[in-house]
C-alpha cells in the first residue's frame, strides 16, 4: 500500500508505481476492479494499489494507478483513480500531461480522448490512443465539461503538437451541445474531429465509445473517419476573410503556478464561476502583496535586488465575479488586516485617553513623546498617488495594494487625465522600478516635501473591456511604460453556462481542503515573517531570492529570444516596449512563486513557469487593435503569398513541411501561429490539406491564380 505522508519530494512517479502490483487482462483480480467492469478493458498490464490510499483526507480503496507522460514522452506524475470519486494526480495535484496507450509514432495518427470509457476502447484498437486527466472522469454520471475542462484538453493537445505529433484527432458527438466548444479547438490547434455519426458506403450509423461496441467496429470506425476527413473535396464558394484585430488566443499558464496556489485558483473558479484566469491574477496579485515585503528580485546589476512588486490588469465583464474572485485570493490578507486594525483601534483610544484632560501645552509635550498610533491598513481599493505617496514619505506605510475591480475609474480618474497624467505615471514607474517615491510641495503646506525609499506597491486592478480598451490602447500610457509593466488576462465569458445543480449548491468553499492549505500559507507568511534560509543579507529588511545556474541560463535565453522578436518584421516590432520587459517581470513573477514556496533558490522549474505567465500576457496585449499595427491580417497575407509563390513555381499545392518553413512571419516555423490561420484559410475556402502517400499537402483553390491570372 502507498503511503503519501511522505514529503512531496519524495513521492516520486517511479516509486509510486513500483509500489503497485501490475495486473494483465487474463488475471482475475483484473478482471474485477471496479474501474475496469463499469469503463471496460484496455487489454493492456494495468496498475494497481492493493489497499487504501488516503490523499487530501478522501480514501482511495484499491484504486487504478496510471502513469501521466508529458509531450516527451516522460514519466512525470501518477494518477489514483476509483469509482465514483475525483481522479488524485500525484504529486502537484494538476495533471502536466496525458495517460496513454499504445506506440506513439509521429508518422501516426494519435487519438484523443476525454472519457475513461472510450480511453479503453480505443486502447483495443492499436491507434495510439491520449487520454486527458479531467476530475471527473470517474464519476457515476459523465458530466458536462466546465471550461477548465477545455482547457486541459487544449494543454495536451499543445504539449502533443510541440512535441511534433501533427495528426492528432478526436472523436465527438455531433448533437453535443458543447460541439462549438470543440469546433474552437479544432480551430485553434492541431487537432482534427472524429463526427462519431458516419455515413459509409452508403449506410448511416452512430458509433458508440463504450465496451458494449467490438473493437473491429470501432478500429473500422476510427479508419474511415480518418480517410474521409483527408480526402480531397470539391472547393466551394470563396468566403471573404475575417478582418480581425486580434492575435492568437492562449490558456492561462496555471501549470506554473506553485502547487498550493494552482490548486486555489482551481478551486476558487469552481466555487465563484469565474475564468480561470481571472482567479489566477486574483492569487497572484495576493501572493505579490505579501511578498513584496519581505524579498528582492534578483537583478543583473544591483546585489540588493529589485523589488519583487507586480502590477496586474485583468479584463472582465459586469457579473464576471470580479469582487468575489479577489476577495476568496485575499481572504487571508483581509482577515490579517482586520486583526492589525481592531489593535490599532485599541491602541488609539489608550492613546487619546493618555491625554485626556491635559492642557495645550501638555496635549503637544505627550504627542511629542507618544506619537499616535497609525493606521495599519495597506489594501485600498481607491487611492490617489499623492494620498499613497504622502503615507510613504511620512512613514506610516512601506508596503501596499491597489486592488480593485473599477479599473476604469483609475484609468479615467483625476490623476490619470489631463496634467497630472504624466506625474502619476512618472510617479508610478519609479515605485515598480525602484521602490521610491517622491512628494513635491509648497512652503506652506503643512506635510512639506520628502521622499521615501525602499517601499512597495503592488497592483491589482480588473475592469470591464467597453471602460478599459481606450485606456489599454494609449500611446501615452504605452510609450511612457506604464502599461508595459502590467501582466494582462483578458479571460472568456463564461455567462450563459454557469448553471448551479445540486452538487454545486452542497459545495462549501470554507471546507475545501485546497482553499484552506492556500490559506494557512498564506496566515503563515503574512504573520510568521519567514526570513531567509540561506543567510542572505537583508536590505532594509529584505532579502534577495537568487537564480540557480539553471535558472540564469533560462533568464538569458528568455531575455534574448525576446531581444530578437523585436527586430523589423518580427513578431514584437511594435510591442517593443512590453516586451522588453518580458525578462524583468519573469523574474519578479518568480521571486513571488519562490517565497510562496519557501525555496532558498529560483529554479529552472519556477522561472519556466513565470516564464509561460509573461509570454501569455504578451500575447494578450497583441491582441489589443492598433498595439500592433497590421497593415494586413495574418490570413490575407498568408494567401497573398502562397498564390504568388504558386504561380513563381507553376504549382498548386505544397507539403506542409515546405508551406510552414517558407511562409511569412510570425507563422514561419511555428505550427502553433500557422495553424488557427490554416484553419480560417480553409474555413474560408481558401485553401484545403489533402494527404498523398502518407505526406501531408497545401492546396490552393485554383479560383485564386485564375481570378489573379498568375497562373496559366
Amino acid at each position: 500500500m502507498l503511503d503519501y505522508d511522505y514529503p512531496k519530494e519524495l513521492i516520486t512517479p517511479e516509486a509510486i508505481l513500483a509500489e503497485c502490483a501490475q495486473l494483465v487482462s487474463f488475471n482475475d483480480t483484473y478482471s474485477s476492479h471496479p474501474l475496469i467492469k463499469r469503463f471496460g478493458s484496455p487489454e493492456q498490464p494495468i496498475y494497481v494499489d492493493d489497499g487504501n490510499v488516503d490523499i487530501n483526507g478522501v480514501t482511495y480503496a484499491q484504486p487504478l494507478i496510471l502513469p501521466v507522460y508529458d509531450g516527451q514522452m516522460e514519466l512525470v506524475q501518477c494518477a489514483v483513480m476509483q469509482d465514483g470519486q475525483r481522479v488524485a494526480v500525484i504529486p502537484d495535484g494538476l495533471s502536466k500531461g496525458f495517460a496513454k496507450y499504445g506506440d506513439f509514432d509521429h508518422t501516426k495518427p494519435v487519438i484523443i480522448t476525454y472519457g475513461l470509457e472510450a480511453f479503453f476502447k480505443v486502447a483495443q484498437t492499436g491507434y495510439a490512443v491520449a487520454l486527458v486527466l479531467l476530475p471527473t472522469l470517474c464519476n457515476a454520471k459523465q458530466a458536462e465539461l466546465k471550461p477548465f475542462d477545455f482547457e486541459q484538453i487544449q494543454f495536451v493537445i499543445q504539449q502533443l503538437e510541440t512535441s511534433g505529433f501533427d495528426r492528432l484527432y478526436m472523436p465527438v458527438r455531433p448533437e453535443d451541445i458543447q460541439l462549438e466548444a470543440f469546433q474552437n479547438l479544432e480551430k485553434s490547434t492541431a487537432v482534427r474531429l472524429l463526427n462519431q455519426y458516419q455515413q459509409i458506403k452508403g449506410n448511416e450509423f452512430f458509433i458508440e465509445l463504450s465496451q458494449h461496441e467490438s473493437k473491429e467496429e470501432i478500429t473500422a470506425f476510427i479508419d474511415e473517419a480518418i480517410e474521409q476527413l483527408n480526402k480531397p473535396t470539391e472547393w466551394g464558394e470563396l468566403l471573404p476573410l475575417a478582418q480581425s484585430e486580434t492575435s492568437v488566443t492562449s490558456t492561462y499558464p496555471i501549470h506554473a503556478l506553485p502547487p498550493l496556489a494552482r490548486d486555489a485558483v482551481i478551486a476558487i473558479a469552481e466555487h465563484v464561476q469565474a475564468p480561470i484566469a481571472m482567479t489566477a491574477q486574483c492569487v497572484i496579485g495576493a501572493m505579490s502583496h505579501i511578498a513584496q515585503a519581505h524579498v528582492n528580485a534578483p537583478h543583473p546589476f544591483s546585489s540588493q535586488g529589485e523589488p519583487c512588486s507586480l502590477y496586474l490588469l485583468t479584463e472582465g465583464q459586469s457579473g464576471s465575479r470580479k469582487s468575489t474572485s479577489r476577495n476568496m485570493a485575499d481572504k487571508a490578507i483581509i482577515q490579517h488586516e482586520r486583526k492589525q486594525y481592531e489593535l490599532y483601534r485599541r491602541d488609539l483610544e489608550h492613546w487619546k485617553s493618555g491625554q485626556a484632560g491635559l492642557n495645550k501645552k501638555d496635549k503637544e509635550a505627550y504627542g511629542t513623546e507618544n506619537p499616535p498610533p497609525h493606521d495599519p491598513s495597506t489594501l485600498y481599493s481607491d487611492i490617489t498617488l499623492e494620498s499613497i505617496a504622502g503615507l510613504y514619505v511620512d512613514g506610516i506605510l512601506n508596503n501596499a495594494s491597489i486592488a480593485s475591480d473599477e479599473a476604469g475609474q483609475f484609468f479615467g480618474g483625476y490623476t490619470m487625465k489631463g496634467d497630472t497624467r504624466t506625474q502619476a505615471i512618472g510617479g508610478y514607474a519609479k515605485l515598480f522600478d525602484d521602490g521610491f517615491v517622491e512628494r513635491t510641495r509648497s512652503k506652506s503646506n503643512l506635510n512639506g516635501s520628502g521622499r521615501a525609499y525602499d517601499v512597495r506597491l503592488t497592483f491589482n486592478l480588473q475592469g470591464q473591456h467597453e471602460v478599459l480598451s481606450d485606456a489599454l490602447k494609449d500611446p501615452v500610457l504605452r510609450g511612457q511604460g506604464f502599461l508595459p509593466r502590467f501582466i494582462l488576462t483578458t479571460p472568456e465569458n463564461l455567462a450563459g453556462t454557469r448553471l448551479q445543480d445540486a452538487i454545486y449548491r452542497s459545495k462549501n468553499a470554507n471546507h475545501d481542503h485546497r482553499l484552506i492549505a492556500y490559506w494557512t500559507r498564506c496566515e503563515y507568511l503574512l504573520d510568521d515573517c519567514p526570513r531567509s534560509q540561506g543567510g542572505q543579507e537583508l536590505h532594509n529588511g529584505r532579502y534577495v531570492i537568487p537564480m540557480n545556474d539553471e535558472a540564469r541560463e533560462i533568464d538569458a535565453s528568455f531575455y534574448n529570444m525576446f531581444e530578437e522578436l523585436q527586430g523589423k518584421g518580427k513578431r514584437y516590432e511594435y510591442l517593443q516596449a512590453f516586451a522588453s520587459r518580458a525578462s524583468q517581470l519573469a523574474r519578479r513573477l518568480a521571486t513571488v512563486f519562490a517565497y510562496f514556496e519557501g525555496l532558498q533558490w529560483i529554479d529552472a522549474k519556477t522561472l519556466t513557469g513565470a516564464c509561460e505567465v509573461v509570454k501569455h500576457s504578451l500575447n494578450e496585449w497583441a491582441m489589443y487593435a492598433d498595439i500592433e499595427v497590421k497593415t494586413e491580417s495574418d490570413a490575407e497575407r498568408l494567401i497573398k503569398w502562397f498564390t504568388k509563390y504558386c504561380a513563381n513555381k507553376k504549382i498548386d499545392k505544397l507539403a506542409y513541411s515546405s508551406f510552414m518553413n517558407n511562409c511569412p512571419r510570425p507563422m514561419r516555423g511555428s505550427k502553433q501561429r500557422l495553424e488557427p490561420v490554416l484553419h480560417e484559410l480553409i474555413d474560408s475556402n481558401h485553401l484545403k490539406i489533402e494527404e498523398l502517400s502518407k505526406v501531408r499537402y497545401i492546396s490552393i483553390n485554383p479560383l485564386l491564380t485564375k481570378k489573379s491570372g498568375l497562373m496559366a
